[in-house]
């Protein structure tokens, strides 16, 4: 949902600032560079397509039925582009928090950034499970027959297919950036 997705985003932004403390406390332009470079590279192959794909294809689902009462993203010609651009935003504000939390001392603070916008998550997603365990369009989502989301083997064939791509794509890149950090250290 776009309403977890963009906050993720920041979130992981950050997370990549963690995982490179060693790096960023260098103070060395380049390591900044190369873990910003990191970042934005997990988040072109490994998330940002999936909101996208979620958003072309169950428009519903996506936006929760909250403030999009179209049947699809076609009628807001403007939704995907406005998305990327806030995407990335959040994507790269995240890591430029994240690095400044870093490189002045405060690594506890930034660790609760995160794990507060995945906590917020958690809740946004389990706390109304009326609008975001069901897919469909508005209008069936107003009437009440929108039909739950493990009814539809194909999106939930790309919801676990899509999480685990991510997952483990973000344990790669962090753990790459934290192995980087020890060798720089030794």
């Amino acid at each position: 949902m776009v309403q977890v997705d963009v906050p993720v985003a920041f979130a992981v932004g950050t997370m990549f600032a963690d995982a490179a403390r060693r790096q960023l406390q260098k103070g060395v332009p380049e390591y900044n560079y190369k873990i910003l470079l990191q970042n934005n590279i997990f988040q072109i192959f490994f998330f940002s397509w999936i909101p996208v794909y979620f958003i072309l294809n169950y428009f519903g689902w996506e936006t929760t039925h909250m403030w999009w009462h179209a049947d699809s993203v076609t009628a807001y010609p403007f939704f995907v582009p406005v998305f990327l651009i806030i995407f990335f935003a959040a994507v790269n504000g995240g890591f430029l928090l994240g690095h400044r939390l870093i490189t002045t001392g405060r690594p506890l603070a930034n660790r609760v950034v995160y794990i507060g916008i995945f906590l917020f998550s958690a809740v946004w997603i389990f706390g109304q499970q009326n609008s975001t365990f069901r897919l469909g369009t508005y209008v069936q989502w107003q009437a009440g027959n929108a039909p739950w989301f493990y009814e539809d083997s194909t999106f939930l064939t790309m919801l676990i297919a899509s999480l685990l791509i991510w997952a483990i794509g973000l344990a790669w890149f962090l753990r790459n950036i934290i192995r980087e950090g020890k060798e720089l250290e030794a």
